[in-house]
């Protein structure tokens, strides 16, 4: 009896620490590594980290390449460039590369939408590395090391423009390299690792920089110099065009190769009339294109290249009224040529397939040879969608500025600037025919960047004399129409940054606009920003009604109907609403004064010759920087470096704006009440005096931004 009592006891017993060891077995950590990979396609970095954290055996599964190869394709869905070294790609980088990269991306990107980016924390070097930042690294062997040895660990770095110039242009390429094009009509390359002139190229003739374009995976620099010929401000006005490659032999390691840069000729074209801009459409197809202001029509003409190794070109009039208030910028998608134009209240696509085009092409019959239009061709399809303004109320904090520029400003001026034969570079009317003068690697126009810190003021929220509600239909009125407002700048970005297949292709627009008082002779100044795709409209984009038989050449923009092709309205969809979303207008809305510099005499419509300022601002996507007088009383002016005191005292201001979001067009934060870009002031070096800076330019991906001076300086500021 007692051994039969005790045996189901036993039994149960047993079970029972079956059941436990079981239990105690399965959990997140036993799960096969597909099912632990599956999981971690719903998390970001934060809950990576988290995982981190748990055990060795989550830890091994969450820093695998999979895992990270997934965030780093969701920072670049969100238009967010990971911190490669050189001419890397990621399929380049180590998993332990991939790792460092996008964590650092992900510091980027999270710090600078809640606070101001502070300068990183000085450091050994490592054989020449610096962990913070790219830009900081320097060759072990070099001038510069010793230098940097001799001075002692700092945040940012300073290195020499080329000797004996003149600075006239200057963009990043890499975080190795830096082009620079001299008042001389000298193009170099830097290498700012070592401090030294790495190749050159010189004419021997005046020349000006007018485009230049990235190629990550060729490892290639596609530029374009330009020079005037004959003629004047008008469609007799003759111009030739230099297409330059710059080719460089550095490995996937990011590490500059021991062998120097190349330049090598590609192609030189000619042109007449007054171009606006030339676009390096698609060098793998040798494509090209510019647009020219056609001054007897005052319409925009349409000048490309369909294979540049070919004495082909065409050049048609696109009918396309050529307004002031009109910014302008074009885009290569599926096979057509866009020409994307922003106007004060809507922006438009004009589409002209290649097949189009190629009918319309003439052949030159000697390298000197000059184009002529061949006939008017409107676009096979326009595009329209109107912006999304937010509602500005007024408070009683400050004036209303712009009702005094209303009522203070001079009517001859508003003529002058309402003159419709006054055409612009892509938002510039100063800069009709002058070169580029913006990061390049940043554009794909003239223009390839919160809690306080140290190196963060105010932000401007806190002085505005404003209050801003969302928009939530599209008929909210302009809060900066034209006039008074001009468009001073206009900066169009484009990726320019190594990708992932698959990934969408987004543009975002940073328009800087002005308004003039003649009374108290100042300019001011606000930030518009929004993103957008191509097309800008996928309802009208699938909707087959042609437009070739609008007319357009009345100056007004071509109607499309919001209907499919069998003409029943189309159910919204998702694309539908993100359209809806980046065509929100976000604003730095307290006007401000930017720091403009004197690039020389250019020339006017009537022949003559006057200075053009040009304003200190340079665009990354989602990001601007620029330099800005201080509006303070006399007493409380700062000191110079040179101990002399600042009559005009400056600081250097920087904004990110809400980010693009595939899932809804951009990340509108409804619960903070508003549609404003936060302004933060940022740290600067003691030796950089604002008031010699010629040039700036913003490497969102490195967190850097790079500024060179009348002296013959280029800073490099390293934020995180």
């Amino acid at each position: 009896m007692l051994g039969a009592s005790h045996s189901p006891s036993s039994s149960t017993s047993s079970r029972r620490d079956t059941t436990n060891t079981s239990e105690e077995k399965m959990g997140l950590s036993t799960l096969p590594y597909d099912l632990l990979l599956n999981i971690t396609t719903y998390l970001d970095l934060r809950d990576i980290h988290a995982l981190h954290l748990t055990c060795k055996s989550l830890y091994d599964a969450s820093t695998t390449r999979p895992v990270y190869r997934k965030l780093a394709n969701d920072l670049l869905r969100r238009c967010r460039a990971l911190p490669l070294k050189g001419f890397q790609r990621l399929s380049d980088l180590s998993t332990e590369n991939l790792i460092h990269s996008v964590n650092k991306a992900t510091h980027y990107e999270t710090a600078w939408r809640i606070r101001a980016p502070r300068p990183i924390a000085p450091e050994p070097y490592n054989n020449g590395i610096n962990s913070h930042s790219n830009y900081m690294d320097v060759s072990p062997t070099g001038r510069l090391a010793a230098r940097v040895q001799q001075e002692g660990n700092k945040w940012y770095k300073i290195v020499s423009a080329p000797p004996g110039e003149e600075v006239d242009w200057l963009s990043p390429i890499t975080s190795s390299y830096t082009l620079c094009a001299t008042k001389s009509g000298k193009v170099v390359c830097w290498d700012v690792q070592s401090d030294t002139c790495l190749a050159e190229w010189n004419p021997g003739a005046r020349w000006e920089l007018w485009k230049c374009r990235v190629e990550f995976e060729e490892r290639t620099v596609f530029f374009t110099m330009a020079k005037v010929l004959a003629g004047s401000y008008d469609d007799d006005r003759v111009m030739e065009f230099v297409l330059m490659r710059l080719t460089f032999s550095d490995g996937p390691s990011g590490e500059s190769s021991l062998q120097p840069p190349v330049f090598s000729h590609v192609t030189e074209f000619r042109t007449t009339g007054v171009v606006m801009n030339v676009f390096l459409l698609d060098p793998s197809e040798r494509l090209l294109s510019a647009f020219i202001w056609v001054s007897t029509s005052n319409t925009i003409g349409l000048y490309a290249l369909p294979d540049w190794d070919k004495k082909e070109y065409v050049f048609i009039d696109t009918g396309i009224e050529c307004v002031m208030s009109s910014n302008w910028s074009c885009i290569l998608y599926q096979q057509h040529i866009v020409i994307h134009c922003e106007e004060s209240d809507a922006a438009y696509q004009h589409f002209y397939p290649l097949s189009l085009l190629r009918t319309y092409t003439s052949t030159l019959p000697n390298a000197h040879s000059t184009p002529v239009i061949s006939r008017r061709v409107p676009p096979s399809r326009t595009l329209k969608k109107k912006f999304i303004f937010p509602l500005f109320v007024e408070t009683d904090s400050e004036p209303d500025l712009e009702a005094e520029m209303q009522s203070t400003i001079n009517q001859a001026f508003l003529q002058e600037l309402t003159n419709p034969n006054i055409p612009i570079l892509n938002g510039d009317s100063l800069n009709v025919a002058g070169p580029s003068h913006q990061a390049p690697i940043a554009t794909t126009s003239s223009s390839p960047s919160s809690s306080s810190s140290s190196s963060s003021s105010s932000s401007s929220s806190s002085t505005t004399s404003s209050l801003i509600i969302p928009a939530t239909v599209a008929d909210n009125p302009n809060p900066y129409p034209f006039p008074p407002w001009y468009p001073e700048s206009a900066h169009f970005v484009r990726q320019w940054w190594p990708s992932l297949p698959n990934i969408p292709r987004v543009s975002c627009t940073v328009v800087l606009l002005a308004a003039h008082d003649q009374q108290t002779h100042r300019t001011r100044f606000v930030l518009a920003q929004h993103y957008f795709r191509v097309p800008l409209d996928h309802a009208e984009w699938e909707n087959e009604v042609s437009t070739h038989d609008i007319p357009i050449s009345d100056g007004k923009q071509p109607q499309t109907k919001a209907q499919t092709a069998n003409g029943h309205n189309r159910a919204p969809t998702l694309e539908d609403v993100q359209d809806d979303a980046l065509m929100h207008l976000w604003y730095v809305s307290t006007p401000f004064e930017v720091v403009r510099v004197f690039d020389g005499p250019e020339e006017e419509e009537d022949g003559g010759m006057a200075e053009r300022p040009r304003p200190l601002v340079a665009v990354d996507f989602g990001h601007a920087v620029w330099i800005e007088y201080i509006d303070i009383d006399e007493d409380h002016r700062r000191n110079r470096p040179d101990g002399n005191i600042e009559k005009d005292p400056k600081w250097l201001r920087f904004v990110t704006f809400p980010p693009f979001s595939e899932e809804y067009g951009v990340e509108l934060d409804r619960s903070a009440g508003g549609t404003e870009g936060e302004v933060r002031t940022l740290e600067t070096p003691p030796e950089l005096d604002l008031g010699t800076v010629e040039t700036i330019n913003i490497d969102q991906s490195q967190g850097a931004i790079i500024l060179s001076d009348k002296s013959g300086q280029i800073f490099i500021l390293c934020y995180e």
